[in-house]
């Protein structure tokens, strides 16, 4: 593409086919039915099915995420260092990794016989495989959602592209949802999540085979890096202030689902008197939702602009949220109610700010670090652990010093409501206020000057 003498573009903004776009999207099917279970399914599996001591297993999960949160900007550095070798590189990276991410989950859910009763050894393992599929996850991830962000350089095709990939991502949710309970149930405990790892295995090979093939190269030229100092390259991107905008609003909002995540299956059993099942069809409901909700978010980011339709999401989902409070036992269906319209609030959040972010990382205030996707995705992954670990941090102290510690034996309902409820509901609002008074999108239609005043 080349400019032309009054600085406007000359040709058509690149537009994705819809099997290009669906090739491209299947990948994060895989990704999302990988990160759940890591984060739901491990602790249990290795401390009812295993028997391994919650104390040891938490200092294993600590270190395992500080390894996990240092290593994302690194990743993002060398991901960008690998577009030298071409539009394709950033895939030719995510097929190194892949191997990783599979690797890794399977070992997680089917440790040898061998070593089953053995605890030090058992402590060991868990902490390779964690740190496996961590590097597997993040490296494929990060080098993916880069290279989505360079398929396109129009404002609407990229959002195409992040909300296409999140419906194969909340497709993906949902089949961790799904499978773990089904196997579980069918085979038993130690069994069922054996099952779990081998059949994610065919499953990460065959979705991500469109990606590498088909998917399509970058638009973008490969970018040059000088030699440096590699923590400033880490952090380079931070000198961007709608970067670090669109940041302080991520991790916010994100804290929120962090608070709400961790102590859920709490809820449904104190609260609503629920069991498994009953928090299984809820979560289904909800991903469902998520996903079904895609086409409207991308009418209002074209409509309206895509922090306008982030800012509805988020109200949606306060609102929706704060419905909650009337709900006690027996009311379960009202709850699946509510928990279709929270569905559609997480749609919005998993489907925009990455493509706000596409934008952001070639706008003008990007300055040096424009166009280094791979380092600004790096520091993405690490704040979305971040906003996370915000939650989950804050919300068991929070219920404990309220009266809900069930290592104590006290079970109040109302901490536990005002921990699910009033706390994720009262995080979003900050979320939606500083989204409403701050510029965090770049302006339309200059960021793609930018990319073609420099082409």
């Amino acid at each position: 593409m080349n400019a032309g003498p009054t600085g406007h573009e000359t040709d058509a903004p690149v537009k994705i086919k819809f099997d290009r776009l669906v090739a491209y999207s299947t990948l994060q099917l895989p990704l999302a039915m990988a990160a759940l279970p890591v984060v739901l399914n491990v602790s249990h599996f290795y401390g009812e099915v295993v028997k391994l001591s919650f104390g040891i297993m938490g200092a294993i999960f600590i270190f395992a995420r500080i390894v996990d949160a240092i290593q994302d900007p690194v990743i993002g550095v060398i991901s960008d260092r690998f577009t030298r070798y071409g539009r394709r590189g950033r895939l030719a990276f995510v097929a190194m990794m892949t191997p990783f991410l599979g690797g890794g989950f399977y070992m997680l859910f089917d440790p040898p016989d061998s070593i089953l009763g053995d605890h030090n050894l058992m402590a060991f393992w868990l902490l390779a495989a964690l740190l496996l599929v961590h590097l597997g996850y993040s490296g494929v991830s990060i080098s993916y959602h880069a290279h989505g962000a360079e398929l396109s350089d129009d404002y609407n095709e990229r959002t195409k592209v992040t909300v296409g990939r999140e419906v194969f991502g909340l497709l993906g949710m949902t089949l961790a949802v799904v499978l773990p309970t089904y196997l579980t149930a069918t085979l038993g405990e130690s069994q069922g999540y054996a099952m779990l790892g081998l059949v994610f295995l065919p499953i990460l090979l065959l979705l991500s085979a469109p990606t590498m093939i088909w998917a399509g190269p970058s638009v973008h030229p490969p970018v040059t890096h000088a030699n440096r100092n590699i923590f400033v390259t880490f952090f380079q991107p931070l000198k961007n202030r709608l970067f670090r905008r669109l940041l302080l609003v991520f991790v916010v909002n994100g804290a929120a689902l962090g608070v709400a995540v961790t102590v859920m299956l709490f809820y449904v059993e104190h609260v609503l008197k629920g069991g498994k099942l009953q928090a299984g069809i809820i979560l289904l409901v909800y991903f469902i939702s998520g996903a079904a909700s895609v086409p409207l978010w991308l009418l209002l980011s074209r409509r309206l602009s895509k922090a306008a339709a982030w800012f509805i999401g988020m109200v949606l989902t306060a609102v929706a949220m704060s419905l909650a409070i009337f709900v006690g036992p027996g009311d379960f269906y009202w709850f699946l109610a509510i928990s279709v319209i929270t569905g559609m609030g997480i749609g919005a959040d998993y489907g925009l700010p990455p493509s706000i972010l596409a934008d952001v990382i070639n706008a003008q205030e990007g300055g040096d670090s424009r166009g280094k996707t791979g380092t600004y995705f790096g520091l993405w992954a690490l704040s979305t652990k971040l906003a996370t670990a915000i939650g989950a941090a804050g919300s068991l102290p929070v219920a404990a010093i309220l009266g809900f510690n069930p290592a104590r034996g006290l079970y109040d309902t109302t901490a536990l409501i005002f921990v699910y409820i009033v706390l994720p509901v009262a995080i979003k609002i900050i979320a939606a206020l500083l989204l409403w008074f701050i510029r965090i999108e770049a302006e339309r239609g200059s960021v793609r000057q930018e990319l073609t005043g420099r082409a």
